[in-house]
């Protein structure tokens, strides 16, 4: 904590007028207080964070864990800037709060091979913010129906919303502020009325200049709306703040669909989104410091704006108000007929098909612009059985790559464990991964290349797909019951795959060789990357059930489906 009480100590002991004067200074402050938090994580950590509500939004969530960081060092810190003039927006909707002279004041840059501040541009840059926000406003509020951001109570001036242009440096483009006493009373979620801070002038920015400008102004009006009209569940794990971070980057590329900064992040996701000793994929819902603030996933709001129309994203924050990030997200995919277990499961599908893999029509319109999704882990076949045993945690995507003469087949191992996804540190879940040129003990599918896929994770929380890299499609050779012959003391789960099914739930018979019904149960259908699939666990069978040939049917609405397997005790 000794970073953070130093930090605070010189804010305190600054000229008047200093600490309100210097936004740079002020975030300086705001990332070394943070990396105090996290025990006295260096401050380059935080180079990546182009968005400082990423560090706000962690400073409130772990701030109250020390007593270094009281709520009035908080609010010394994030005190609204002061700035020597101010215009309101033509739609009256904005108050833009600049410097005219000095190093706070706005400009223009040049273009080209050395490009810099044009002096006296100051009026110019101001014209192009207004623009800005009040196209953002018109856009996400009139045009697709969010709610506003609320009002402040005239804390900037007037009844506008306050927008402060000063100089954040080469780094951050914006951030969104608010504090413990801007809350707004009433629901379930914590509201609060907020203000935004913006670059002067965006030199030296990965995207630089007006284009920067753009794409700020749509990802900080979006948290805007999203902290003040939706709300933060303060009880959810870092605010879940992931999810933040991942709409206001969609949102950039909505409102500037030309500007596509969102490709500088999203490499991270498909090359780099995993711990770097085991290889594991993190958890989708990992907020960290200082690679993965939520940024790198914006392509799941594209995903779900691709399936179910633009309009899923409203309807997902609609629901925030009243429930979490991943209770919204899965009741408001029910309404779309779905739901997040197999739209996520759908989304780690889409991930394969990037890179010179792209279907621009059937996946992500811009997938040719992505990177491969790096596997987790490769191993050469031998022709006989190669194993990749491994670990992953819940809602988590893994690419496992088996290398065949001429071929490869990846299986797509995706965990759908939602509810244990929300816990803090989850335990990751253990399993095997198999290739083999016979049968096996394992839940398994006949694959292409006359090789069996087997896999020992428990089915209710994984789905699993593999994907032939030469035909670029599913590799599995025919919907089949597996494993066949099922040995009930070895295997936990007879897979019966349902194509075509539309049924939520299928009744599954067991008839003897004369015909004679030896069991009969109702099981839900489950979705597995489009595939209908119902899963009996072998303890429903090994007290009922002798060895022998049988004849197995499903009935799932108006379809039935007919095999015969051999059952071992």
């Amino acid at each position: 904590m000794t970073i953070l009480v130093t930090v605070l100590l010189g804010i305190l002991l600054m000229p008047p007028g200093m600490a309100q004067t210097s936004s740079n200074v002020r975030q300086a402050s705001l990332r070394s207080g943070l990396a105090g938090l996290l025990g006295d994580v260096p401050m380059s950590s935080f180079s990546d964070a182009k968005c400082g509500t990423s560090l706000l939004a962690m400073t409130h969530a772990l701030g109250s864990k020390s007593p270094a960081l009281s709520k009035a060092d908080l609010a010394r810190i994030l005190q609204r800037p002061l700035r020597q003039t101010s215009r309101v927006s033509p739609s009256g909707r904005f108050r833009i709060h600049y410097d005219t002279t000095g190093f706070q004041a706005p400009a223009m840059i040049t273009t080209g091979g050395s490009p810099g501040r044009i002096p006296g541009t100051f009026s110019q840059f101001v014209d192009s913010v207004v623009a800005a926000f009040d196209h953002c406003w018109e856009v996400q509020v009139t045009v697709l129906g969010y709610l506003p951001p609320p009002p402040d109570n005239g804390q900037g001036g007037g009844g506008e919303y306050d927008v402060y242009i000063g100089d954040l440096g080469t780094g951050e483009f914006g951030s969104t502020s608010w504090l413990a006493s801007d809350l707004i009373p009433g629901g379930p979620s914590e509201r609060y009325s907020t203000f935004i801070e913006i670059d002067n002038d965006y030199l030296g920015h990965r995207t630089p200049g007006l284009n920067g400008l753009k794409v700020t102004a749509a990802h900080e009006f979006h948290h805007a709306v999203q902290i003040g009209a939706y709300g933060i569940w303060s009880s959810s794990e870092n605010y879940d703040f992931y999810f933040y971070e991942l709409s206001a980057v969609w949102m950039e590329d909505v409102l500037f669909p030309n500007v596509n900064d969102y490709l500088f992040d999203v490499p991270s996701y498909f090359q780099r989104f995993r711990e770097s000793q085991t290889q594991r994929s993190l958890r989708f819902t990992t907020y960290s410091f200082p690679t993965f603030f939520g940024y790198e996933r914006s392509i799941f709001a594209h995903f779900l704006a691709k399936r179910f129309g633009m309009d899923v994203m409203r309807g997902v924050w609609s629901g925030i108000r009243n429930a979490p990030v991943l209770q919204s997200i899965d009741g408001v995919l029910e309404q779309h007929g779905s739901g997040l277990v197999s739209e996520f499961a759908l989304f780690s599908y889409w991930n394969y098909f990037t890179a010179d893999r792209a279907d621009t029509i059937r996946f992500y319109p811009e997938g040719h612009r992505y990177p491969r999704y790096v596997p987790n882990v490769s191993a050469a076949y031998n022709g006989s059985t190669s194993t990749i045993s491994a670990s992953a945690y819940p809602l988590s995507s893994q690419f496992y790559q088996f290398v065949l003469p001429g071929d490869t087949i990846t299986a797509l191992a995706t965990n759908v464990e939602i509810v244990e996804a929300g816990s803090v540190d989850p335990n990751p879940r253990i399993f095997d991964v198999t290739l083999s040129s016979g049968k096996t003990t394992l839940p398994s599918q006949t694959l292409s290349k006359g090789v069996t896929g087997g896999f020992s994770g428990d089915p209710k929380a994984w789905r699993l797909l593999y994907l032939e890299s030469s035909s670029r499609k599913n590799a599995n050779a025919a919907p089949e019951i597996s494993p066949n012959p099922l040995r009930l003391q070895e295997a936990r789960v007879l897979t019966i795959p349902l194509t075509g099914s539309t049924a939520a739930d299928a009744e599954v018979f067991l008839l003897s060789a004369s015909f004679d019904l030896v069991y009969s149960q109702r099981y839900p259908v489950v979705d597995a990357f489009g595939n209908k699939l119902v899963y009996v666990p072998t303890g429903d069978l090994r007290e009922r059930v002798a060895s022998g040939v049988y004849f197995l049917f499903a009935r799932c609405g108006s379809n039935e489906y007919r095999w015969k397997v051999a059952i071992l005790q």
